[in-house]
């Protein structure tokens, strides 16, 4: 198929099977894609693409722009670098001052100034050129950056219910309860991911100019400099979360805001097509989203242990209304590099000791930014905004108060012949639960952050699964999902786990790039289904990020 070839939406005429816009005729026509500086066409930008109907063939059509939209229409930024790209010129988080960031002896106040600068100079590189650029440019239309350029990861469209949609290419994120004082209030999370040219380099080995994915047989390493951005986007209105009001507000084409399921008519797996009728979108009946959580993620060796450092800004709309550009009006939540590992035996519910007092080692947490998130919380604390993650550290709103931001991304891998992928978090599986409180008279028993109960499974103590979700996993190394015991070494996932065709035992790694495991794995099930467009097409469940603490499960 010459993808490079075949009509794209933007200055088209769109036709479709399904779909009937003026000027379609009979169907025939063809357009030639035009490179559009990083956006090549090369692969579909948005579920339902109709450059891509075999993808979505007997598929409720519900993601297109209809004949009568003005708004924007999302182009995949594709066109990789082929060759490394370091940009350490214009990264100055790079300097050596920030060396102390990273020592053991530095005091707490330094490391918080210090973050606070990293984590800004950080935001600025990934906003520049790419936001408040005037009339006529849409903010995040990175085509055609005039700063440097910026890419987006292919193949998070092969699915109906959280594949992107077509204005800005969000993708469904998680649900998410908040207490709030009106009470709690459902929503959901929609978000995009910006990745630098240096960054791009390494997607660039993964997904090939032919439009093709090169599956990884070894582990995966992002380039020193690679930067990676990704704002959250939510359901809720500022009458809930004040905090947004004065944030970036789009219309988009998303589902039910509150986060739609799907009921399977076998009573076991939804089909694609099940899920399209099922969980139609709109940018009518439902369509505001806006900015409250921005992540980033920076290669960076100094921080040893894990070589990544991860910050979390969110929504500061009321304090920061008077900040001129509305993509500055966040607050830095916080930075971190590493998973501050309790000590064998320990647990991570209460390792470090008083946090709040004493800080952590590995990660900086600005507590005026955490207080002005809750203040606007309702009476279940884990269900606040500002919950953070597993005893404080680092999580955003849109995250599981159970885990970390580290915690979670560190388990991204190569899916095996099965699409199993480490869970992110233990909760969302059969295993012993992580960040467990145990039961003074019983410790086998206990309650997680969210207030679950929880117990030993398999065998496998609380300490011992806090021991392989907090640890420091370092980069380009398989994430461990295996625990000493006094018979040896046991794969808590079970024998034959993973499963991949070279016979190789170990996860393979993606370096931290949950996006590049989550692509895989849609690329995989696209690539399983080929040969039965329509009736094989069973939902395989993909990676998600992690809900927050007593919300569901999740199905990244």
């Amino acid at each position: 198929m010459d993808i490079k070839t075949i009509k794209h939406l933007l200055g088209a005429t769109v036709c479709s099977a399904g779909l009937l816009l003026s000027g379609c005729g009979d169907n025939k026509q063809e357009e030639v894609v035009a490179t559009n500086g990083t956006c090549s066409g090369t692969y579909p930008s948005y579920w339902q693409d109709p450059a891509f109907q075999d993808q979505w063939v007997g598929q409720k059509v519900s993601n297109v722009p209809p004949a009568d939209w003005t708004g924007p229409v999302y182009q995949l930024s594709d066109d990789f670098p082929r060759s490394p790209v370091d940009d350490a010129a214009s990264q100055q988080w790079r300097d050596s001052k920030f060396d102390a960031l990273f020592e053991e002896g530095t005091s707490q106040e330094e490391k918080a100034k210090l973050a606070y600068e990293y984590g800004w100079l950080v935001m600025e590189y990934i906003q520049e050129g790419n936001v408040s650029q005037g009339a006529g440019i849409e903010d995040w239309d990175v085509c055609n950056n005039k700063v440097r350029p910026w890419y987006n990861i292919p193949y998070q469209t092969y699915d109906p219910m959280s594949g992107r949609e077509f204005t800005h290419g969000l993708t469904r994120e998680a649900p998410v309860t908040f207490s709030t004082p009106q009470g709690d209030q459902k929503s959901s999370m929609w978000a995009i991911g910006f990745f630098n040219a240096t960054a791009a380099y390494t997607l660039g080995t993964v997904w090939q100019a032919d439009g093709t994915a090169k599956i990884p047989e070894d582990d995966v390493s992002f380039d020193e400099g690679a930067v990676v951005g990704k704002p959250l986007f939510n359901t809720l209105s500022p009458e809930y979360l004040p905090v947004m009001e004065n944030l970036p507000s789009w219309d988009a084409n998303i589902s039910d805001p509150t986060f739609c399921s799907c009921t399977p008519a076998n009573g076991k797996e939804c089909t694609l097509i099940e899920e399209s009728q099922q969980c139609p979108r709109s940018t009518s009946e439902w369509g505001n989203v806006t900015l409250l959580q921005f992540d980033f993620g920076v290669k960076d060796s100094r921080a040893q242990g894990t070589q990544w450092v991860f910050g979390t800004f969110v929504a500061d709309g009321q304090r920061k209304a008077d900040v001129e550009d509305p993509w500055k009006r966040i607050a830095l939540l916080g930075v971190m590099w590493g998973n501050d590992t309790p000590p064998e035996g320990q647990l991570a519910y209460n390792h470090p000791v008083d946090v709040k007092i004493n800080g952590f080692q590995e990660e900086v947490i600005f507590w005026d930014t955490v207080d002005e998130l809750n203040k606007y919380g309702g009476d279940d604390v884990m269900k606040r905004m500002g919950h953070l993650g597993c005893n404080y550290r680092l999580n955003g709103p849109a995250d599981n108060a159970n885990s970390s931001c580290m915690s979670c991304h560190g388990t991204a891998s190569v899916p095996d012949k099965n699409l199993t992928t480490p869970p992110l978090l233990s909760q969302f599986s059969a295993l012993t639960k992580e960040c467990v409180t145990p039961n003074a008279a019983n410790p086998t028993v206990g309650k997680d952050r969210s207030g679950a109960a929880a117990t030993v499974n398999n065998g496998i103590g609380f300490a011992e699964i806090d021991s392989i979700y907090f640890a420091n996993t370092p980069a380009a190394e398989p994430f461990n999902m295996t625990v000493e015991t006094g018979s040896g070494p046991v794969n808590i996932m079970g024998e034959g786990v993973p499963a991949y065709d070279s016979g190789r035992t170990s996860w393979i790694s993606l370096d931290y790039s949950l996006q590049l495991s989550i692509s895989l794995t849609q690329w995989m099930q696209w690539q399983d289904h080929s040969d039965d467009p329509v009736e094989g097409r069973i939902h395989m469940k993909e990676i998600r990020r992690g809900y927050p603490a007593g919300v569901g499960h999740k199905a990244e």
